[in-house]
């Protein structure tokens, strides 16, 4: 499993906003779902997630795929204008997934 993890400091009172444009328009194969998460002591501090079932050559793949290039396009446009800043962006691979003993 691999996370793109994106953490934005958005301009104030636009979270709303965001969290509409942040909404993919196509959704790739592999691609299962994406969290958003809000710093509960600075709500305009935001962490995408965007949950990835497939290998890294897979995504490499994918990357080059001109459906994906131009949505993505389109949804970092859409988003830009209401961050201020992008604090981390990379791409994670799940190490570990602890839960409690059954």
């Amino acid at each position: 499993m691999l996370c793109t993890v994106t953490v934005r400091r958005l301009k104030p009172g636009s979270f709303d906003a965001f969290r509409d444009a942040v909404q993919p328009q196509f959704w790739p194969a592999g691609l299962t779902h994406i969290s958003i998460l809000r710093n509960q002591e600075d709500p305009d501090e935001v962490c995408t997630i965007g949950y990835l079932d497939m290998s890294a050559d897979a995504l490499d793949m994918l990357r080059d795929s001109p459906e994906l290039l131009t949505a993505e396009a389109g949804r970092v446009e859409r988003v830009a204008q209401f961050v201020d800043s992008v604090l981390v962006n990379g791409v994670f691979e799940l190490s570990d997934d602890l839960r409690p003993p059954s």
